[in-house]
């Protein structure tokens, strides 16, 4: 009896142990940065929550660079994000997953017929959802409410990536991941696609628009972050040493740019003046 008392212990404290080592490495996993493409700001847990495409995983963020978990190994390669209404929408290759940020749980997903390789997202202000997709050349609109869907397709689209909302202009600015791609415009209003500005600089991933309209891209070729002031007559490099820059994200509150940098695993964020 005594000798199957002692054994019992031990199975109970390795058991014990077992979990404890098992809890920090889970914990470890859903704080480290695994190839993050795309931050989006969560204003009631005041903290961004950023996709890791390298492990499946989306982690959180707060406002001092301090990590921790949101969802670990939930997806298969999470890109964009986008926040509304404590929804989350996440972009995978060929679906967006709707995240209950509170619940940190997939209550939703929404299958795109014909998207290959789904990459940054943005919402209008009806919440479609405006996706882009490098593989199929093209820009799927999906309504989440009819569950309805159109593909916008151009000769100027070569490998579209990152794409923003320019509300007062109606118009979603789309930049390819490309040799010397222009800034595009998507008119939300007829879907018609055109160049709102030629540029020099090549493989485009990320845009975004600052509080005073000045409109941001990144370049993984050039390695930086450029800037196009508001009179949009010429570019200005902002940053530069900037290795694999992703989708860029503009932090209103603090008046920041961060920015994931895949390759390096890293998130870089720029004082605006």
């Amino acid at each position: 009896m005594k000798k199957i008392r002692t054994a019992l212990i031990i199975v109970i404290l390795l058991t014990i142990v077992i979990l404890i080592v098992l809890k920090l490495f889970v914990w470890g996993f859903g704080t480290q940065l695994d190839k993050p493409e795309s931050l989006s700001y969560d204003p009631v847990g005041n903290r961004f929550l950023i996709s890791n495409t390298g492990s499946g995983s989306i982690i959180a963020m707060d406002e001092n660079g301090n990590y921790k978990p949101f969802m670990p190994k939930a997806f298969d390669a999470p890109k964009g994000l986008f926040l509304k209404d404590n929804m989350l929408y996440v972009t995978e290759a060929k679906q967006v997953r709707v995240v209950d940020v509170a619940a940190a749980a997939i209550i939703d997903t929404h299958a795109i017929e014909g998207a290959l390789a789904l990459n940054d997202i943005a919402v209008d202000e009806h919440g479609k959802l405006y996706l882009t997709d490098a593989q199929a050349n093209c820009v799927f609109i999906y309504n989440p409410v009819d569950k309805t869907q159109q593909k916008v397709i151009s000769p100027l689209f070569d490998s579209p990536n990152g794409i923003v909302y320019d509300r007062p202009r109606w118009q979603m600015f789309v930049v390819n991941f490309s040799e010397r791609s222009p800034i595009l415009s998507l008119d939300v209003r007829d879907n018609k696609v055109s160049i709102f500005m030629d540029s020099v600089y090549s493989l485009l991933d990320g845009i975004a628009i600052d509080d005073l309209g000045r409109i941001y891209i990144s370049s993984w070729a050039e390695e930086m972050i450029i800037e196009i002031p508001q009179e949009q007559n010429r570019f200005l490099a902002k940053a530069t040493g900037y290795v694999s820059p992703a989708d860029l994200y503009y932090h209103q509150p603090s008046n920041e740019l961060i920015i994931p940098l895949m390759k390096k695993n890293k998130i870089e964020r720029i004082s605006l003046d």
